[in-house]
């Protein structure tokens, strides 16, 4: 960090994915706040649409406010490209980022945590004639169709019957590339929030996400107002709401994060706990998960930003010495 007044920070945002809209609404939102932070940072707003943008927007800053979603803005290029040209970056770091948007490595680090996962067969296992016989013997129906690395919940399809997985198993592949599918689970789906706040990592109230009319927490019900009902803190028993928050640390330092991340959970009738995801860069958009936790605790969103980008200058501060 350079010895001025003020902090240049490139809030970065757009990029090249599927997820480039919300990315552009987190990057806005983040982008006035930081402006409106009594002087102390001088953002400007990187966006860009192609790659061969993005080094020329990032090279000499001060920091580098990471508002990209999905590809290589969460996936660990992005951050690899920061570490190697020596700019400091809100967020997890390039290992962190890699296991985290592949969500078959996350089953891995969510299991190293001690956290269970629903089952699941491998693309390796989606072949063959005995295929819907399999599935319906190991995991059953309905079973979901996810893409191993989306974000947002892109692509994600539940299948209710044998008869309609081959074409929607074709269909997602297409247009996201390898795939699994994972066992369904019928519960109440609840995303922990963890932020560095100083030195320490705190653990924000627990949402549930009750979603209108989609079956599930899905890209339409994330992103539109009014489609999903958040409900803070989560209706769940005392002593599994401490498991929760504590399975998340757990997970937010097994799968070697900085700064903020979002683990996702869902909790089956029998009050069982099962890990969904693990986001590195949670949406900073008004219906986003971490700014509403954030909230619940008392803080407000420019106040939110404010830690998270003092947080990645501490931490950098801190690699230097």
């Amino acid at each position: 960090m350079k010895e001025r007044e003020e902090i240049d920070v490139c809030v970065l945002m757009g990029g090249t994915s599927s997820e480039r809209e919300v990315s552009l609404r987190s990057g806005q939102n983040v982008y006035k706040a930081l402006s409106e932070a009594d002087n102390k940072y001088r953002p400007t707003r990187g966006e860009f649409s192609e790659e061969e943008e993005l080094l020329d927007l990032v090279t000499g800053r001060d920091l580098v406010f990471n508002c990209l979603h999905g590809g290589i803005g969460e996936n660990g290029t992005v951050q690899a490209l920061l570490e190697l040209i020596g700019v400091p970056y809100t967020g997890t770091g390039p290992l962190g980022s890699a296991i985290a948007m592949d969500k078959l490595a996350s089953k891995k680090g969510f299991n190293r945590a001690s956290v269970r996962t629903p089952g699941y067969l491998g693309p390796e296992k989606l072949s063959g004639p005995d295929l819907e016989t399999r599935v319906r013997s190991e995991l059953g129906f309905p079973v979901v169709l996810k893409p191993i690395a989306e974000g947002s919940s892109r692509g994600i399809k539940i299948v209710d019957e044998e008869e309609q997985l081959g074409e929607t198993m074709d269909s997602v592949r297409q247009k996201y590339g390898e795939i699994y599918l994972e066992e369904y689970i019928n519960g109440k789906e609840v995303t922990a929030g963890i932020l560095s706040d100083g030195p320490d990592l705190r653990p924000l109230p627990l949402i549930e996400t009750r979603v209108k009319r989609e079956r599930f927490f899905n890209y339409r019900a994330k992103y539109t107002p009014g489609e999903t009902e958040f409900i803070c803190p989560a209706r769940l028993p005392e002593e599994l709401t401490r498991t929760v928050k504590e399975k998340a640390l757990d997970s937010h330092r097994e799968f070697c994060c900085s700064g903020y991340s979002r683990v996702d959970f869902i909790v089956d009738k029998q009050d069982r706990l099962f890990g969904l995801e693990l986001n590195t860069l949670p949406g900073m958009t008004e219906t986003s998960d971490l700014p509403q936790a954030a909230e619940a605790a008392g803080i407000d969103f420019p106040e939110l930003v404010e830690k998270m980008a003092d947080s990645a200058l501490r931490e950098n501060h801190e690699k230097v010495k």
